[in-house]
């Protein structure tokens, strides 16, 4: 957002906006050029030596701007280091302005014959990408950067976009060994300021100062030695977790004139119902009323038009991957066929507005875009957009940008807490939830000879999110390669495969394998020893570490239920069958059974492991890595069977 501050402001930030970075550019210690790896962390690939910030307002040729300056030094130490010398930079940007990035200087420094020599990054290098509706992303490679390097870098943006004020991370994903950062803010400016994370700052000071009549302040943070942030299985995306300082522009007060910026989600709600990108989207498109009716021609049930508008919808406009949450032209998208998430789901609204259906939009943030703070009512928290129908006292939300999803189910990504509804009648959060598991059912059916090779049928059918990832992978593929990787870690012949309910996402996919396994079972002497899981076994735990510092939040549910029949060679008995087992977590969190029965001569197996609820806190986490601990075990354990 621009705004129009007093020219009172001229001169305010020029006695606090020249902090100086701890480290002049270019001036390498050799001690760093020579450093092998880091004395804190003998494991990172690559350690932060300096991360520098300032971001002050100053007067630049009598326009009032935000401007803030970087300078960040980083040494490679492994090859999985050299992806730091991949750089990038956002840059918001509207219809009528933009933020501007210059004095970019970047350097890279090796050590030859003793001495340190710099290459320096050429304007060729640099490059600008659209990431999405509002930001670009200016990109750099640092050059001839290798193991052992030093890689540095600079620059300045300028911004008329005060509500963006830069955000600091003090964490990254290597150690960083020393971060430093001013906010210098006039109290003009009122911005609320909140840290995240797990890791506290070293230091934190503030500095007053009365300029122009105009009280000033800068905040200074200063942290050291902070450990890298170390991703685990099960979480959302980073930006949750690691140690940050946030910015959100509340208001200001300049001459006397208070002016509310941040507002309320009352206000945020009533600004996107008249935003022509969001809310005006759906009344004006009226052009769209003779396609839905001829979609709903003769049918008087909610759910069927609900059906065959989303039908169109999902099968028509293919999803480019960007999730957003307003909405381009929507004839263009129609004509292209392709669009973004925004321009997915509110043509989805918009058609089932022309039908007479209720319909709201639900603003949300995705699993990889964080959660929301709901003290912020701002905008840029949400980066996503569903529909939700009220169909009798049932709300359905609805989002047509997966082709391989049935209407009543959301994606994955959508599944990250509460969204806020959108409406001129009902407002308000409410949850996103979804009942759909991640499922899958294996019936495996073999007899077994003398030496151990197993032969028979393998059957997968997959529900909910499997079957989605499933018809997924063999769309992209085709159903040669999709056979190939499916084989590619298992010794299996197979002689016949067939596939079913391939094109309809309201039914589970099914995969039916004709299949000889030669290397599961094993024969010694008169014994012969099988694993009953021929697929699907679980053999490591996700969670090794002792001690979780984040949630796990799987997202959806997941049960994957194992059926094993094995009929038995001539001649030969069952020595040792497993025991059963029943194992739980408490409040039937997570759930496993074990149970296998001989009758006369086969022997029938049944393996369900289900995991019940999505998110669980640190105090959860022993039980829950015990629990896969268990099942793991319980799973390696095998059926002997001896010469009579």
């Amino acid at each position: 957002m621009k705004i129009l501050i007093s020219i009172g402001l001229i001169s305010i930030a020029f006695a606090l906006q020249a902090q100086k970075s701890l480290v002049k550019y270019g001036d390498i210690p050799m001690d760093d050029m020579t450093m092998k790896q880091f004395d804190k962390d003998s494991s990172a690939a690559a350690v932060v030596l300096v991360d520098y910030g300032n971001a002050f307002i100053e007067d630049q040729a009598g326009e009032i701007v935000l401007t803030y300056m970087r300078h960040v030094r980083i040494k490679i130490l492994k090859k999985d280091g050299l992806s730091m010398a991949d750089a990038s930079i956002s840059l918001f940007h509207t219809t009528s302005s933009d933020e501007r990035v210059t004095a970019i200087k970047a350097s890279t420094y090796n050590l030859e014959n003793g001495t340190i020599v710099e290459s320096k990054l050429s304007k060729d290098g640099i490059f600008k990408e659209k990431f999405n509706r509002n930001y670009n992303v200016q990109k750099f490679t640092l050059p001839n950067a290798k193991v052992g390097s030093i890689i540095e870098y600079t620059y300045k943006v300028t911004s008329e976009f005060f509500t963006n004020f830069p955000s600091w991370q003090f964490q990254r994903s290597v150690p960083v060994r020393y971060s430093e950062y001013w906010a210098i803010i006039p109290d003009v400016f009122i911005y609320e300021k909140f840290m995240q994370g797990y890791i506290p700052v070293t230091t934190y000071e503030t500095k007053s100062q009365n300029t122009a009549g105009i009280p000033t302040i800068a905040h200074h943070w200063i942290s050291k030695n902070v450990p890298a942030f170390k991703e685990e299985p099960y979480m959302t995306c980073e930006t949750d977790y690691v140690s940050k300082i946030n910015f959100a522009l509340a208001s200001t007060n300049s001459n006397g004139v208070f002016r509310e910026i941040m507002g309320s989600w009352e206000k945020l709600n009533s600004d996107l119902m008249e935003n022509d990108d969001f809310g005006k989207v759906i009344a004006k498109s009226g052009f769209l009323k003779g396609k839905t009716e001829e979609l709903t021609a003769g049918m008087t049930e909610p759910i069927q038009k609900i059906s065959a508008i989303h039908d169109y919808v999902r099968n028509t406009i293919q999803w480019d991957g960007e999730e957003d949450f307003y909405a381009g032209n929507l004839k263009t998208i129609i004509e292209k066929k392709k669009g973004s998430s925004g321009d997915i789901n509110l043509l989805l609204a918009s058609m089932l507005d022309k039908a007479g259906l209720q319909v709201d939009m639900v603003l949300l943030s995705t699993r990889d875009h964080g959660f929301v703070r709901k003290q912020y009512p701002m905008t840029k928290q949400f980066n996503y957009v569903i529909c939700a129908v009220k169909v009798g006292d049932k709300t359905m939300f609805l989002d047509a940008t997966e082709k391989y999803l049935p209407m009543t189910t959301l994606p994955e990504r959508c599944l990250n807490g509460e969204g806020l509804i959108i409406s001129s009648t009902f407002k308000g959060w409410i949850d996103i939830t979804s009942k759909v598991k991640a499922k899958t059912v294996i019936s495996a059916d073999f007899t077994i000879d003398e030496a151990g090779e197993l032969k028979g049928k393998v059957t997968y059918i997959h529900d909910g999110y499997d079957a989605q990832e499933m018809r997924d992978k063999y769309s992209k593929k085709g159903e040669e390669t999709y056979l190939k990787d499916f084989v590619s870690s298992k010794s299996w012949g197979i002689d016949k495969t067939t596939f079913e309910d391939l094109k309809d996402v309201g039914k589970p996919v099914k995969e039916i394998h004709e299949v000889t396994i030669s290397e599961h079972g094993s024969a010694s002497g008169d014994v012969i020893y099988i694993n009953p899981f021929v697929t699907s076994q679980m053999q490591e735990n996700p969670f090794k570490l002792e001690q979780r510092v984040y949630p796990v939040n799987f997202g959806r549910m997941e049960e994957k239920l194992y059926l094993f029949k094995v009929t038995l060679p001539e001649g030969y008995a069952v020595d040792e069958l497993p025991a059963p087992a029943a194992i739980a977590l408490p409040g039937n969190a997570g759930r496993y059974s074990y149970s296998i029965v001989q009758n006369a001569n086969t022997i029938n197996f049944t393996s369900n492991f289900q995991i019940n609820k999505t998110l669980f806190i640190q105090d959860e986490y022993p039980a829950l890595r015990e629990f896969f601990n268990k099942v793991i075990a319980k799973q390696a354990e095998q059926i002997v069977l001896k010469k009579k």
